[in-house]
């Protein structure tokens, strides 16, 4: 019989991880990501968000357990293949003031062509045009990414990211440092590409009210643990807050959305 597709993008089976001379980041991570769906990370500082990201954007392999991609061990994937299905977004980028908007989300296409700035064909193309579009980045294409705001500049690297691939995003706390209406305003783009196009997401976020407006899923991590994974009425409560932040928080509703008061 054919083998049936996982209906999970991402499974941590018993996952840990520690580095060099430090304490265990990871201690038997097991989480499911599912396909189509937007799942988020949440905690404190320390917590393993990061470092679980690091896993799955392969800078890092776990020393215990294994993560699953579609139901295939990661490091049995050659990373090309990996590259062309996902893309991340890290929290700390850096490129040169003088490249362009369109120069450096070209550089998505790398994984199809397997070096940096290769000659691109009119697909090539196409895929950098239409990321550009969905990020609304076509109107400073041709700027240089140092005149652009923090806004704008979090919203290339999501082109980047895009003209990759469109399957798989992670990313990695992309609202650090934008005000509150950038925030929204990347948050609102994630959603409609995961409605409009299917593609699976993984993000570490650290606001509880944006974490539970825009996840199917939610995983709340202390301490190189998984306390509670599910959905917002699951996972979000004033028992769960007080055990993660050690904060008080009443759980209230406004507009048949559910929001944190903190004490």
């Amino acid at each position: 019989m054919p083998e049936i597709p996982s209906r999970n993008t991402f499974e941590f089976q018993g996952v840990g991880f520690g580095y060099e001379k430090g304490a265990r980041v990871l201690d038997g991570v097991d989480l499911s990501v599912p396909a189509g769906k937007i799942t988020a990370l949440i905690g404190p500082n320390g917590c393993g968000k990061t470092t679980a990201f690091a896993l799955l954007s392969r800078i890092y392999k776990p020393d215990a357990g294994r993560i699953l991609f579609e139901g295939r061990p990661i490091p049995e994937i050659p990373r090309r293949e990996y590259a062309r299905r996902v893309a991340a977004v890290h929290q700390y980028n850096t490129v040169p003031d003088d490249m362009t908007v369109r120069r450096l989300v070209s550089m998505g296409r790398t994984a199809y062509h397997g070096q940096m700035f290769a000659r691109l064909g009119e697909e090539d193309h196409e895929e950098v045009e239409r990321a550009m579009r969905e990020t609304h980045t076509e109107e400073f294409a041709e700027r240089q990414v140092k005149e652009l705001s923090g806004g704008q500049m979090q919203r290339v690297w999501l082109a980047l990211a895009l003209a990759q691939t469109h399957e798989v995003l992670l990313l990695d706390e992309i609202t650090t440092y934008l005000d509150v209406y950038y925030q929204y305003e990347i948050l609102d783009l994630i959603k409609k590409l995961n409605a409009d196009c299917g593609t699976t997401v993984l993000m570490v976020l650290h606001d509880i009210d944006q974490t539970i407006r825009y996840a199917d899923k939610i995983a709340l991590m202390k301490e190189g643990k998984i306390l509670a994974a599910g959905g917002a009425d699951e996972v979000i409560t004033s028992e769960t807050l007080r055990r993660t932040y050690g904060v008080r928080a009443e759980i209230a509703r406004v507009r048949d959305r559910k929001i944190c008061i903190f004490e």
